[in-house]
C-alpha cells in the first residue's frame, strides 16, 4: 500500500522512479533500519532496497522489500544507473552533493520532490502504529513517575534525567526520544533547558520534558512541579497553563484545523495577560520523528483527522523568574481526542 502510493505519484508526475534515503522513511517503507542507511529505489515495476554489504544480513531479515548489497560507491551508482532514472523523485532533504552525484554517476537529469505524498501517508497513523506509540507513551509515564519520586532539593538535574532514562530502557525503550529536559529555577524559563549540572533548590519550578523511543516511534510529555510550596506567582502561571492545556485537549477533534486548535490554547493564555510569554506553537505531530506533521501553530491550516498524533503543550516562560509547560501526546479520534500520556497534571 505505501509503496503503491509512491508508484501512483511516480505515474502522476511522469517520473522514472523515486529514491528514498532518509532513515525514518526507509523504515516506513521497508520495515528495516540499517545503521549505515540504504537506498530504496521504487520504479513503476520494481522496488529494491540497496544496502552496504555490512548491513545486508540484517536488512534481508527485516525488510519487506527485496534487498541487494553493494560493496563500493561505484557499485551503488552502477546499479542505480541500471534503473534508467532520467527523471527521479527524491526527498526534499536530499543533499546537494547527493543530487550532483546522481546527475554525474547515475544519469539523472531531472528531479521532483516526493515529500507531499510521504507526508500524506505518515500523518495518519495505522492501528499498528498507534499501538506502538501508546506503548512509547506508557514508558514515558513510567519515566515521569520516577522523576517525580526522585526530584528533591540538592539533586542535580542530570541525576534525575539519568534515572528517567534508566527506567525507559528497563521498560523496553531503545533510548530517550530526545535529550531529556530537566530545567529548574531560572532555567525553567528555557523551553529547551536540557538537564544540566545545576542543583535543584527549594522553591524551584522544575520543568520535566521527556519521551521514549520505542520500536522506532516516539512519545512526548511535559510536567512542571515546585520543590516545596509554590508562591503566588508560580501557582498563578501554573493554573493558567493547566487551563489552556486542558481546553486544548478537550477541544481537539477531527474537522478543525491545527491553526484553530493553536488559537484556542493561545487565547486562554492571552486573556490572562501572558500572551507574550507563550513563545512557541501549541504542539506538533509525533511518530517516527519527535517533530513531524502537522504543526499545531498559526501557520498550519492542516485539517485534523482521526489517526493523527499530536502534542498539546502550552507554556509560560518568564526570564529570570521561571516557566511552566504541561504537555500530553494525544491522538485524534472519530469524535474528539484521547490522551496517550496519562500522568497526573494537577501537580501544584
Amino acid at each position: 500500500m505505501r509503496i503503491e502510493k509512491l508508484r501512483e505519484f511516480i505515474a502522476e508526475k511522469e517520473l522514472d522512479g523515486a529514491l528514498i534515503t532518509g532513515k525514518e522513511n526507509l523504515f516506513y517503507f521497508t520495515g528495516s533500519s540499517p545503521v549505515l542507511g540504504g537506498y530504496l529505489v521504487v520504479t513503476p515495476d520494481d522496488a529494491v532496497f540497496l544496502v552496504p554489504e555490512l548491513e545486508y544480513e540484517e536488512a534481508r531479515e527485516t525488510s519487506k522489500v527485496p534487498v541487494e548489497k553493494f560493496k563500493t560507491g561505484k557499485d551503488l551508482y552502477e546499479r542505480l544507473s541500471s534503473f534508467k532514472l532520467g527523471k527521479l523523485g527524491i526527498e526534499g532533504r536530499t543533499s546537494f552533493s547527493t543530487i550532483q552525484t546522481l546527475k554525474e554517476k547515475a544519469g539523472v537529469n531531472d528531479f521532483a520532490t516526493v515529500d507531499d505524498v510521504i507526508k500524506d501517508l505518515r500523518i495518519i497513523k495505522t492501528k499498528e502504529e498507534l499501538e506502538v506509540i501508546e506503548a512509547a507513551c506508557r514508558i514515558a509515564d513510567m519515566a515521569m513517575m520516577a522523576a517525580l519520586e526522585e526530584i528533591s532539593e540538592g539533586r542535580r538535574e542530570r541525576e534525575i534525567a539519568a534515572k528517567m532514562e534508566y527506567v525507559m530502557k528497563m521498560n523496553g525503550a531503545e533510548k530517550p526520544a530526545f535529550d531529556t529536559i530537566i530545567a529548574s529555577g531560572w532555567r525553567s524559563a528555557l523551553p529547551h533547558g536540557i538537564a544540566s549540572d545545576k542543583r535543584i533548590e527549594k522553591g524551584d519550578l522544575v520543568v520535566i520534558d521527556e519521551g521514549a523511543l520505542y520500536r522506532h516511534y516516539h512519545s512526548d510529555m511535559t510536567r512542571t512541579i515546585v520543590v516545596g510550596s509554590p508562591n503566588e506567582k508560580q501557582r498563578e502561571i501554573y493554573e493558567i497553563v493547566l487551563e489552556a492545556q486542558k481546553k486544548g485537549v478537550e477541544a481537539a477533534r477531527p474537522g478543525m484545523t491545527a491553526k484553530e486548535l493553536d488559537t484556542i490554547v493561545r487565547d486562554v493564555i492571552a486573556e490572562y495577560g501572558y500572551g507574550d510569554y507563550f513563545i512557541h506553537s501549541t504542539g506538533h505531530g509525533v511518530g517516527l520523528q519527535i517533530h513531524e506533521w502537522p504543526r499545531v501553530s498559526q501557520q498550519d491550516e492542516t485539517v485534523l483527522k482521526p489517526g493523527m498524533v499530536i502534542t498539546v503543550e502550552p507554556g509560560i516562560y518568564i526570564p529570570k523568574f521561571g516557566g511552566v509547560r504541561i504537555e500530553d501526546t494525544i491522538v485524534i479520534t472519530e469524535n474528539g481526542a484521547k490522551r496517550l500520556t496519562k500522568t497526573e497534571r494537577e501537580l501544584i
